[in-house]
């Protein structure tokens, strides 16, 4: 990788994207990046990197700013293999706006948020709040003309939509597909299955922090029954954002909803996060629909995955019940909670 310019602050440069956060080193990564290198990233991660990278390590500090938003920053959060990438290409038809797919420094900010109060943490619980703002000013900077930038986060950082929605005007989508959809969907890759096990952690602390699964140990689990974990706690977190004090900032969507029915779909995000009406018509013509979402050179359509979901309801049906059986037991003993299994929204 080759340096950049020493320059007063990587944040006068737009094409300078905090791309990596090393919180033991206590510094920050900024790579240059195009717009147009941004839009064909499907992870802002290494994998994004061009051969002839641009960039530097700069300390932390360099993060530090005092600036506002200078454009409208929203974000689609997710329970993770749920078409999320699929829609963030969609949302590419409003050009210009900047669409950036699972940031590095929000997945390093949201493991760190989640020790910030306790002994082992990196960075204090002020300074991983102002982690959070700089990052958004930094991704806020316009692009070739953007007039606004979507963040898809990564699933693994649901735990920071709520400090999102309470530190600034920013508005979710809350993405998901109800838990019988859900399970055959991870259950036909093993890799899918490893994603959500690695996540269940953090989800059955947080779904104990409600009330639900008490004296559970995630070791108790099988893996179905760990990513059927997972689906109830990301349900019952994003009820409660919902119902809470941003609720109106937040918009609940089934992705099977958005395939069965894309225009209502489109129109109804489109309206929340005050995208113009007239990028509907690009959206439903995108050729994004027929793609694989994260490998754009293979075809995947509606279709090829509805087979897939049929094949895997057959071949891991025992799977799949146990986790529904999992579910089913837990919803039994919270009467409290108007909870549908078979049902995202």
């Amino acid at each position: 990788m080759s340096a950049v310019p020493d320059t007063m602050s990587p944040f006068d440069d737009p094409e300078l994207l905090p791309f990596k956060l090393d919180l033991i080193g206590q510094r920050v990564l900024w790579v240059r990046l195009t717009a147009a290198q941004r839009a064909a990233a499907s992870f802002l991660d290494e994998r994004a990197l061009p051969p002839a990278a641009q960039g530097a390590w700069w300390p932390l500090a360099s993060l530090a700013t005092r600036d506002t938003l200078k454009t409208p920053v929203e974000a689609i959060f997710h329970i993770g293999h749920c078409g999320s990438t699929l829609l963030a290409r969609l949302l590419e038809a409003w050009n210009p706006v900047q669409v950036l797919r699972e940031p590095l420094p929000l997945r390093t900010l949201a493991d760190a948020w989640a020790l910030r109060e306790r002994p082992e943490a990196r960075v204090s619980e002020a300074q991983a709040g102002e982690l959070l703002h700089a990052l958004q000013v930094a991704w806020s900077r316009p692009l070739d003309g953007s007039s606004a930038t979507v963040l898809k986060a990564t699933s693994s950082c649901n735990g920071l939509v709520a400090p999102l929605l309470g530190s600034g005007p920013m508005r979710v989508v809350l993405l998901g597909l109800p838990l019988p959809t859900y399970l055959a969907a991870l259950m036909k890759s093993p890799d899918s299955v490893h994603d959500a096990a690695a996540a269940a952690g953090e989800r059955l602390t947080s779904l104990q922090s409600t009330g639900w699964a008490e004296g559970i140990a995630l070791h108790q689990l099988s893996l179905p029954e760990q990513c059927a974990m997972g689906w109830l706690a990301e349900r019952v977190r994003f009820d409660a954002l919902a119902r809470g004090a941003d609720g109106a900032r937040v918009l609940r969507l089934d992705f099977d909803r958005l395939l069965d029915e894309p225009r209502i779909a489109l129109t109804a995000v489109a309206a929340h996060l005050c995208l113009p009406p007239e990028g509907i018509e690009a959206a439903m013509a995108s050729p994004a629909w027929t793609r694989y979402s994260k490998a754009q050179s293979h075809a995947y359509a509606a279709a090829d995955r509805a087979h897939d979901l049929r094949l895997s309801r057959q071949r891991f049906s025992r799977e799949i019940e146990q986790g529904l059986r999992w579910v089913d037991a837990q919803l039994q003993r919270r009467t409290d909670w108007a909870i549908d299994r078979d049902s995202w929204t």
